[in-house]
């Protein structure tokens, strides 16, 4: 069938936002119980190609824009869970390839991010105080098991974050198990340190493919939570719109839907 402009245009869009998404069961690394496998991909499009006037979701031109007309951060409750939860997870760091410019602050960040989504820390005035726990537990020499096409290579029973090349348009990418119960056991991430440049402070008049790695971080800490994908544009204010815009720090805190499935996942956790 012969596509429009317009039509194939929304088509790559569409592609680059999509969630990678592959569930399966796998022989737990202690040979125990058997594990379930999720990977999640944050990604990011500023394409340009979608026309003025079309229906278009995950522009990053788009996206922006209609936050900056209507902030819905606190007013917009949506969520969507995913089949598993975390109620401790330790994880451990690997600073091989962090690009040099955030070497001091890039792990402070990412427990920053880490602890925003353990406690539910909010831009809404919500309480932080949430049950869940992620503990960072050191460095490591062990990589994170995602391999640099974006799928995961195995669970060694350690949740690992590090840095690595990833496919074009993927900012990072998560690799979770959980066993039987839906309980996390590992979650390991892998942040690209090839295509795009990272910030921990944004820069003055940032411009360019520059990223918030704790906006990064808190959205694949939601993912390890249990928290699955949202609308790009209706919940255009929320942590969990599967992909991101340059330069952007407002969503570093949870918004009103990313709180309310924490909350969702937290009463599950004590059924």
């Amino acid at each position: 069938m012969r596509r429009s402009k317009t039509t194939a245009a929304l088509a790559t869009v569409l592609a680059a936002c999509a969630v990678m998404l592959v569930e399966q069961p796998v022989a737990d690394a202690a040979g125990g119980e058997e594990l379930y496998l999720v990977a999640t991909a944050y990604t990011f499009d500023e394409s340009g190609e979608v026309q003025t006037g079309t229906t278009s979701e995950g522009d990053a031109n788009t996206f922006s824009a209609t936050k900056a007309t209507a902030d819905t951060s606190c007013t917009d409750g949506t969520y969507a869970l995913k089949p598993w939860k975390v109620t401790t997870l330790k994880w451990l760091y690997n600073s091989t390839g962090v690009p040099a410019a955030i070497a001091p602050t890039a792990l402070s960040t990412i427990t920053t991010a880490s602890d925003t989504v353990a406690k539910g820390a909010n831009r809404c005035g919500q309480p932080a105080n949430l049950t869940s726990t992620f503990t960072y537990s050191g460095t490591t020499a062990v990589k994170p098991q995602v391999a640099t096409n974006a799928t995961c290579t195995g669970n060694d029973g350690k949740s690992v974050t590090g840095w690595g090349a990833l496919p074009t348009k993927v900012l990072a990418y998560t690799c979770t198990y959980y066993n039987a119960r839906g309980v996390v056991v590992a979650s390991d991430t892998l942040i690209d340190n090839v295509a795009y440049t990272w910030f921990t402070t944004k820069p003055a008049n940032c411009t360019g493919a520059k990223y918030d790695l704790q906006t990064t971080l808190t959205h694949e800490r939601l993912h390890t939570a249990g928290l699955a994908h949202v609308d790009q544009v209706k919940n255009a204010a929320q942590v969990m719109t599967p992909a991101s815009s340059a330069c952007d720090t407002s969503r570093r805190l949870l918004g009103a839907g990313d709180y309310a499935g924490l909350k969702a996942l937290a009463a599950r956790a004590t059924r």
